[in-house]
């Protein structure tokens, strides 16, 4: 990762602030070759043009050197102080981020974003990415983790971030990886079933407090779901889209992360699953013990998927930050992840209502979770997705 700015960045006024200086450690499970670096890593000219990962990357090939604290900082034309770095993923890309986010401090420290869940993603799309030059569908992109790691597997992405600011993060990364920008198209939009404009909150960063600024919650029908409350915010307005309007082909995973709209969100994509080839979707599910109708809706989403062929696992808080297998046995290694619905729950051949009642209510114990759900073939014929609108039914 060059700790350069691209040209077209420098003119829109974005800044590389100082680059650190490489600093080379010897690691425990170096060989017992002389140690040295290679010329090209330590000379006074690449050392200027690279930052620290760049460098020790190149000498950890070589003679099993690596380097601390592989950041770079850059200043956006917009003033947003914003981080990069290499990751420790299969493959590696840059990465930018903010770091006034309490969600990025771990990553900062192990260079991988939610172990469980990006390794999880390879499994699910390296192959379709490489092999078919497939496309990847990222609903709520946040500074982009999946967005640019879709990429740097091989897959074309249509990324949905209504919030300026994280899109100003997100084009960073992408400018930062040669050849990613190309193959990424990214939409200020909501995605949403029912068209209008929509507000966001949006939290303010602060240095002395970090905070979750992926919360951003919408205001839909609903009404805001989740947002970190104690935090000061600034609303942003942004108009919705629908999946089937924008994306008419095969894709190799659709994500939607967007604080408890996940279900009005895959109703805008019921062509797309109904009679496309989509082998893997990963959704974040929120609790909403407050909106009932909201509650409803998600778990005849899940009954929905279900009927279109879709089992699915679980990525629970707590197993979403286990470690990852070792860059270069991400295909041969890896955790079993637990059903959803869990194994001694009714199996698929029950009804699919009652299933995904009993799970929501049963192996959806925390705030919040994730999904990953699995299809192969082509889509079984399924009813027509049903209305969302549960204000006259029981929860």
């Amino acid at each position: 990762m060059a700790s350069i700015v691209p040209s077209h960045l420098s003119r829109e006024g974005w800044r590389l602030e100082a680059p650190p200086t490489p600093h080379i450690e010897r690691t425990a499970r170096c060989s017992k070759e002389r140690q040295g670096c290679l010329p090209d890593c330590v000379h006074r000219r690449p050392r200027l043009l690279a930052n620290r990962s760049s460098v020790c990357e190149r000498c950890e090939c070589s003679l099993c050197f690596v380097c601390a604290y592989p950041v770079s900082l850059y200043t956006s034309p917009s003033g947003q102080a914003i981080e990069a770095i290499t990751t420790h993923t299969q493959p590696r890309f840059t990465f930018a981020y903010s770091p006034y986010d309490d969600d990025m401090k771990r990553m900062a420290r192990t260079l991988i974003l939610e172990p469980t869940l990006t390794h999880a993603w390879f499994a699910a799309t390296h192959r379709c990415c490489n092999g078919t030059d497939g496309l990847v569908v990222d609903v709520g992109g946040n500074f982009g983790w999946y967005t640019l790691y879709s990429l740097a597997l091989g897959c074309k992405v249509v990324v949905f971030e209504p919030v300026p600011a994280y899109q100003e993060v997100m084009r960073l990364g992408l400018a930062l990886n040669p050849g990613f920008a190309s193959r990424a198209t990214i939409y200020g939009n909501v995605v949403y079933n029912v068209p209008g404009v929509y507000t966001l909150r949006v939290p303010i960063p602060s240095k002395i407090r970090l905070k979750k600024l992926g919360m951003t919650g919408m205001d839909g029908a609903a009404g805001i779901l989740k947002a970190d409350w104690r935090a000061r915010s600034y609303e942003h307005k942004a108009a919705s889209v629908r999946i089937d309007d924008l994306v008419q082909q095969d894709v190799c995973m659709l994500k939607a992360d967007v604080e408890g709209y996940e279900a009005q969100v895959l109703q805008t994509a019921a062509n797309l699953l109904a009679t496309r080839t989509v082998p893997a979707i990963q959704l974040e599910l929120t609790r909403t013990p407050s909106s009932r109708n909201q509650t409803c809706a998600t778990i005849k989403m899940l009954q929905q998927l279900d009927r279109l062929g879709y089992h699915f696992k679980q990525v629970t808080n707590r197993e979403i930050d286990q470690d990852a297998p070792p860059v270069g046995q991400w295909e041969s290694q890896g955790r079993t992840l637990p059903s959803f619905p869990s194994s001694h729950r009714p199996k698929r051949g029950g009804d699919a209502s009652s299933r995904m009642h009993v799970a929501y209510r049963r192996d959806f114990t925390s705030f919040s979770t994730n999904l990953i759900g699995y299809r192969s073939g082509p889509p079984p014929k399924a009813p027509k997705w049903p209305s969302l609108d549960c204000a006259a039914e029981v929860a």
